[in-house]
């Protein structure tokens, strides 16, 4: 059952409260701002909150849709902040603090953001999550776009992950093959002593996924859109099964179609009715 469009999120939660709550919220996409969303949920029905905010670019982005889920729509956002940098965490602070409160108490929270606020958005996620637990500042690099004659280019996001010690991490999930050499090495016995069956890895913090080009089948044409294997490594590693994610700035929709694939419920909110109408058609097809 999904709300009426000309319903709030925050009546949507009041109407299924005496009701079947997972019928009201889960697995639905609510168009609000982010603020009022979190903190119209329940308190610890999360175990993943995995956001991809403006990153503080001072610009406009802009993009057209493309393909059925598209509906022809233009899709905007600013990324223009009063007030600088302070400005912009001071608008980010309270969302974050109201997502925490939808977190389970060993729930796991991810902030995407690149080199334009990352460093300054840690310092607040320290505050907020504490320092302890901070535990992987992952790194999608992506190796698209030309190259800059002033400066190294900048080829990669950054993602901050915040989790108490005893969460759920499922390495296995996300395992990567290890390379001839190493196996050729464990047989000859130089080298680090591996098992022969062991042709498996965790994962280091550089994530390595292309980021979708123009031609792409399920690139929308909504700006800063994420591939859906970025988001599928995440959630098949941090998320347990059945468990569920939010994202409460969902663009397009990627996170909830990774999430959908893999079973897991999710909770989805833009700000934006056009990319809520997309996120919707995306998990319709």
């Amino acid at each position: 059952m999904e709300p009426p469009d000309n319903t709030t999120i925050v009546d949507a939660v009041n109407m299924v409260n005496t009701g079947d709550v997972k019928m009201g919220y889960l697995s639905q996409v609510h168009q609000g701002d982010a603020l009022a969303v979190a903190e119209s949920l329940p308190k610890g029905c999360c175990d993943l909150v995995y956001i991809d905010p403006p990153f503080f670019t001072k610009r406009e982005h802009v993009g057209r849709g493309r393909g059925e889920a598209a509906l022809g729509h233009k899709f905007a956002f600013m990324d223009i902040w009063a007030g600088g940098v302070e400005g912009y965490l001071e608008w980010l602070e309270p969302r974050v603090r109201a997502m925490q409160g939808v977190l389970k108490p060993r729930g796991v929270f991810l902030l995407h953001l690149d080199w334009h606020a990352v460093h300054y958005a840690k310092v607040l996620c320290d505050a907020i999550f504490g320092m302890e637990n901070f535990q992987n500042e992952l790194i999608w690099y992506y190796q698209t776009g030309g190259a800059c004659k002033s400066r190294f280019s900048r080829k990669h996001d950054t993602i901050l992950m915040y989790a108490p010690d005893g969460h759920y991490f499922n390495g296995k999930a996300v395992a990567i093959p290890r390379g001839a050499g190493a196996m050729k090495r464990a047989r000859s016995g130089r080298g680090a002593r591996i098992a022969v069956t062991d042709t498996h890895k965790n994962p280091d913090d550089v994530l390595v996924v292309p980021a979708l080009n123009a031609m792409a089948v399920e690139r929308t044409g909504y700006p800063t859109q994420k591939p859906v294997a970025l988001l599928e490594i995440l959630l098949k590693a941090l998320c347990p099964p059945g468990g569920t994610v939010a994202d409460f700035f969902c663009g397009s929709g990627t996170t909830l179609v990774a999430a959908k694939r893999l079973g897991l419920s999710y909770i989805g909110s833009d700000v934006s009715a056009a990319a809520v109408t997309m996120a919707r058609k995306r998990l319709a097809s």
